[in-house]
């Protein structure tokens, strides 16, 4: 799980943007996604319409590549139905055939694919993107076929990882929900004012020992800027996380008394204050209440 968190931080940035590092659950139980998912073939394409009798999500796919990388993928976890700052994603989490991690962000037209080995110091990271996608619906599933280009930073500490050259295979989101989110944010952050209700809500629910820890995942905008949320409730802290696909800004509310929190989902109204190392933190308000979504089991 920590290579997983490790990839995922690199992420920040990207069109999929991952749950943050600093978000409120213990490091080694961090979710990436709604939940496990099986890496056998999808028995059809992607449906249209999601039913109730469909189960958890499936995945196969296959790369073609350089250094073991020539084989099928072990997908481990899928999560449908995220928001981006780059529209409606699906993100998928597993093994590339030569056992290093493999992270995969797919949207309407874009594919952005990663493999790493490591964590923290010694994460060794290669990213690639593509175009190959077709029949994709964020609620339902995608099928790709894409050759690959490297968009890995110069310099960036590869270590052994071979190069991706192809992608193909087919995902079906079976009967995951997304959740509700009925959730506002008030004041004014270093991007601008904030008012609104949250649009376009995930909300990952995920049990850690005793601890219940609840993650709302959505779009609304700071002054004129779009911005990617996500409101983290845990035992022990509420946090906000404000992304704009080129900046951060970090705020939390300490205290077993920050937000409500049950096996459904979440609830609160606090002030929250910003992490800053110099300077008057500003202070957002935070208030409702989300539902926890479903892997489909």
């Amino acid at each position: 799980m920590l290579l997983v968190i490790g990839l995922l931080a690199a992420a920040c940035g990207s069109p999929g943007s991952a749950t943050p590092a600093a978000a409120t659950l213990p490091a080694a139980s961090l979710p990436a996604s709604a939940g496990p998912a099986s890496s056998r073939a999808p028995s059809a394409a992607p449906s249209s319409t999601p039913g109730a009798s469909k189960g958890p999500a499936t995945a196969q796919f296959a790369l073609t590549g350089t250094a073991g990388l020539t084989g099928g993928v072990t997908v481990t976890t899928i999560s449908c139905d995220q928001p981006s700052l780059a529209g409606p994603q699906i993100e998928a989490l597993g093994t590339a055939p030569d056992s290093s991690g493999f992270v995969l962000f797919v949207t309407a037209s874009h594919i952005d694919a990663r493999l790493g080995t490591g964590a923290a110091a010694t994460l060794k990271l290669r990213t690639f993107e593509g175009t190959g996608v077709t029949a994709f619906n964020a609620a339902t599933g995608v099928s790709i076929d894409s050759d690959l280009t490297e968009t890995t930073a110069p310099g960036a500490a590869i270590g052994t990882l071979g190069a991706m050259r192809h992608l193909t295979g087919a995902l079906d989101c079976g009967n995951q929900q997304p959740g509700t989110a009925s959730v506002t944010i008030s004041g004014t952050s270093k991007f601008g004012p904030m008012s609104g209700p949250l649009t376009q809500a995930k909300v990952t629910c995920t049990v850690s020992g005793s601890a219940t820890y609840v993650t709302a995942q959505a779009l609304t905008t700071a002054g004129t800027t779009p911005a990617l949320v996500f409101v983290n409730a845990g035992p022990t802290m509420l946090q906000l996380v404000i992304e704009t696909g080129t900046a951060t800004d970090i705020y939390q509310a300490p205290g077993a008394t920050a937000s409500t929190i049950t096996s459904t989902g979440a609830s609160f109204s606090t002030d929250l204050t910003e992490n800053v190392k110099t300077g008057t933190p500003l202070v957002l308000h935070v208030a409702g209440s989300d539902t926890c979504g479903s892997a489909g089991q």
